[in-house]
């Protein structure tokens, strides 16, 4: 499979590399542009983050929920939503793209194509390094923290008090990409009350990942932000393949034998271990009880880290499939820094694959990315595929209506999805989402904004609930050209 994906992408590579001069505006010029979004409320998602700091402070760890008080919502900002924490993440990254950008156009200004193809190797080289040093060093609003925060989202909708470890960046501790300080009966009810949505929170850390690449592509193509992040496509592109494939390294098993020797006191454990043993052990088996699991090795409690050995010859099998499917996500003009693709003086396109794990095994489709005369389109296809059945779906957007003194932005999904979100389940069920945002100017650069998003019963990705649900989101919006 590895070998096929790398000749895929070499092809790609070739067909499209001679038409970069096509790819981009009808000048090599480049205009920096900044899109900075904070969405200040989410809700309901601010209420379930509320109870959660609530039974943190109260160190409930029953199942049951502890009285709010007010200052409870204002402190579940410690855990944003998934639509909140993608948004800060990106902004931290857009903010680099954009000062590279300004510094590039004045070291080497791109007059004609050569200096057009060096500014964007310089800027590409330059913003790649800065985004190491963000996401490995900085690490808190990076893309190991909202790897963490998509993870915090599902068991924030149980009220399960977690830390994300990152935000000892600040002091206390060492920082480190970790879900802790949960406790083994929140598992244990986690598990036996929802056992799909367990399945979801152990995937959704690249699920994140994959998201914010999204939205940075949208950017590029829609808003012609130019950005230079070929080193963070292809990087978390890489990681995100790499950690599904990770339990095949021959030391995998001897790796969660050291975590557990570091894990004696059950508060410094993280929630899940390695991600995706345990993620295709719960997928695979949704009726066993969470205790199942046996005895920790080195202290109390339950031995939550799955190895290797641990699973069954289907489990790995599967595993091994997704791992290998993972190479899909490498799929995509963006990733060589082509944020469209000419075909007339009307007509720019692009287009991404995407592979992605989710409740009931995954979704395998693409976007296409059009835009026709000033309106843009984006055509989603979706084939959810749990252990017997695909089931299929489609998603449409309409980007940068304007009315009246309204910007709105469009999206409808239509799906058959697995009834109960499950990887055994035998029939489907029919659903759907609408968003609607709409923003208004407060002047030259601000705007402020309010969405509503209404789903059924169903995944979506950057989504956190798989029920049904409404949500509302309001915040403010910067666009510095």
């Amino acid at each position: 499979m590895r070998t096929l994906l790398t000749t895929l992408f070499a092809i790609l590579a070739l067909c499209l590399l001679p038409r970069i001069s096509r790819a981009q505006d009808s000048t090599c010029a480049i205009r920096p542009r900044l899109l900075l979004d904070l969405p200040l409320i989410d809700a309901p998602y601010v209420w379930y983050a509320g109870q959660m700091a609530a039974n943190k402070r109260m160190g409930l760890t029953d199942g049951s929920d502890a009285t709010m008080n007010a200052g409870d919502p204002l402190r579940g900002y410690e855990n944003p939503s998934m639509q909140q924490a993608l948004a800060v993440t990106k902004d931290l990254h857009a903010t680099n793209y954009y000062f590279t950008n300004k510094l590039w156009n004045g070291i080497l200004e791109p007059t004609d194509r050569k200096r057009f193809l060096l500014n964007r190797l310089a800027a590409n080289a330059q913003a790649g390094l800065v985004d190491y040093l963000l996401a490995y060093q900085l690490m808190v609003f990076g893309p190991a923290w909202m790897h963490e925060e998509f993870h915090r989202s599902g068991t924030t909708l149980r009220g399960i008090p977690t830390f994300n470890e990152t935000y000892y960046r600040f002091g206390g501790g060492i920082a480190s990409a970790s879900v802790s300080h949960v406790s083994d009966a929140d598992m244990v009810l986690f598990k036996q009350e929802a056992p799909n949505e367990l399945v979801r929170s152990f995937a959704s850390g690249i699920e994140g990942q994959y998201a914010l690449l999204r939205n940075m592509q949208q950017d590029n193509f829609f808003q012609r932000t130019q950005y230079p992040s070929v080193a963070m496509n292809i990087l978390l592109t890489k990681q995100a393949v790499g950690y599904v494939r990770q339990f095949l390294a021959p030391d995998y098993d001897q790796s969660i034998d050291t975590m557990n020797f570091y894990g004696e006191q059950m508060a410094e454990r993280d929630y899940v271990g390695w991600d995706f043993t345990a993620w295709v052990y719960d997928l695979h088996r949704p009726d066993e009880p969470y205790a199942d699991r046996g005895q920790h090795p080195f202290g109390e409690g339950i031995d939550r880290v799955i190895k290797r050995a641990d699973l069954s010859p289907e489990e790995d099998a599967y595993l091994k499939r997704m791992g290998d499917l993972q190479y899909l996500n490498f799929l995509s003009p963006e990733m060589l820094g082509i944020h469209a693709i000419r075909l007339n003086a009307n007509t720019r396109f692009s287009f991404a694959v995407r592979h992605i794990l989710t409740s009931f095994g995954y979704d395998l489709g693409g976007d296409l990315l059009l835009d026709r005369n000033g309106r843009g389109w984006l055509l989603g296809i979706h084939t959810y595929h749990n252990r017997d059945h695909v089931f299929g779906g489609l998603e449409l957007m309409r980007k940068g209506l304007h009315l009246g003194a309204a910007e709105v932005d469009l999206r409808g999904m239509l799906w058959m999805q697995p009834e109960h979100n499950g990887f055994y389940d035998q029939e489907g069920a029919i659903g759907g989402l609408v968003t609607v945002r709409t923003a208004f100017r407060l002047g030259n650069a601000l705007k402020a904004y309010a969405e509503a998003e209404g789903k059924s019963d169903g995944w979506v990705m950057a989504n956190p609930y798989l029920k049904s649900n409404i949500s509302v989101r309001a915040g403010m919006a910067l666009d510095i050209r």
